[in-house]
């Protein structure tokens, strides 16, 4: 009896922790609403939307997140909206973005007739030191193996339990990092910061290195500050878990023994005829879980990324290509039967 009850508390403690997933802030709901729209008005062109919806956008929200400062910015300069287009730029600034030497000559020619904001962040150098030291112990082994992880499980495992538990420390200590405080400097180009690899490596079903913290609790307080964009959240949240919560369309590539790269299909269950009922049912159930946490469906995030492919100005969400590696052509071509080859599609 006694183990059964405590089964059952296990069950509703885990039911509850996955129902507590949940964007709460009016405000940044407000902010990804129209930001979401915004992006969905740039693939279909109507860049003076979207440029007047990132500006509704960050007045819900003062903290607005990387990529769409950028997008914003690249928006501005396409419909001449210097002034709009100069913020944004100056705050990304702020923030250590990169950009190349004549950019400003450029794109901003008056930039002189622009006002001038001082930055409103400070950059935490001490924070980003520890967080970069922390993503070196968890890379070492990971570049050491080539690939070959099982030949370093146990050093896996070790380095992943420190840099883990660390951070987890870090975190309660200073707060949940992001980019108005350690900058851009350590994420790549889609503002997807070096330290989320190591809650990426605390995934459920790691067969190297087994979990040792679940950064949920971390990641749904960091939400509801924006510190962290749903996106990414969705993406954690479901490694960390083991579930398939938040994404149903992913783009496939394939590569072939001989080296020839086959890219990008996606699943043809894209078109809603092709929906069996179940695909349907699930389909639906992400599309809520994503809505709470300030997401769009899985079918507009598809579609930004299908976008994404020939227009690397802008960032939406954080895209990867999921690959098969294959022996041969024909095990290509039977998996390909569910698949729709993307410049097949109207998209």
């Amino acid at each position: 009896m006694k183990k059964i009850l405590i089964f059952l508390f296990f069950i509703v403690n885990l039911v509850a922790k996955a129902q507590g997933f949940e964007l709460k802030d009016k405000h940044l709901l407000k902010y990804y609403a129209l930001t979401n729209e915004a992006e969905n008005k740039i693939i279909i062109n109507d860049l003076t939307g979207a440029n007047n919806l990132y500006k509704e956008a960050f007045k819900e929200f003062k903290y607005p997140h990387a990529k769409d400062l950028q997008n914003s910015m690249n928006v501005g300069l396409k419909t001449k909206d210097l002034e709009t287009a100069y913020k944004s730029y100056q705050i990304l600034k702020c923030l250590g973005q990169n950009f190349s030497d004549n950019f400003l000559a450029e794109n901003f020619k008056d930039s002189k007739n622009f006002k001038t904001v001082p930055c409103k962040n400070t950059i935490d150098l001490k924070y980003k030191k520890n967080l970069d030291s922390l993503y070196k112990i968890d890379q070492y082994y990971r570049k050491l193996s080539n690939g070959n992880y099982q030949a370093y499980k146990k050093e896996l495992t070790k380095n992943d339990s420190i840099a883990s538990t660390s951070l987890l420390k870090l975190i309660q200590k200073k707060g949940f990092p992001n980019e108005y405080n350690i900058g851009l400097a350590s994420s790549d180009n889609m503002f997807y910061q070096n330290f989320y690899f190591i809650i990426w490596h605390q995934l459920a079903s790691n067969l190297y290195s087994s979990q040792k913290v679940n950064f949920s609790d971390e990641i749904v307080k960091a939400l509801n500050k924006g510190k962290i964009r749903p996106d990414i959240a969705g993406q954690l949240f479901d490694l960390n878990n083991a579930t398939n919560n938040y994404s149903f369309f992913k783009i496939y590539q394939f590569s072939i023994n001989n080296g020839k790269i086959d890219c990008c299909y996606i699943s043809e269950a894209i078109l809603p005829e092709k929906r069996a009922a179940k695909v349907s049912i699930k389909i639906n159930e992400i599309n809520r879980k994503r809505k709470l946490i300030g997401l769009s469906t899985t079918e507009e995030e598809v579609r930004k990324n299908i976008f994404f492919l020939n227009n690397k100005d802008y960032v939406f969400t954080s895209i990867s290509i999921e690959g098969f590696q294959l022996k041969n052509d024909s095990d290509a071509e039977n998996m390909k039967k569910y698949l729709i080859k993307l410049n097949d599609i109207t998209h």
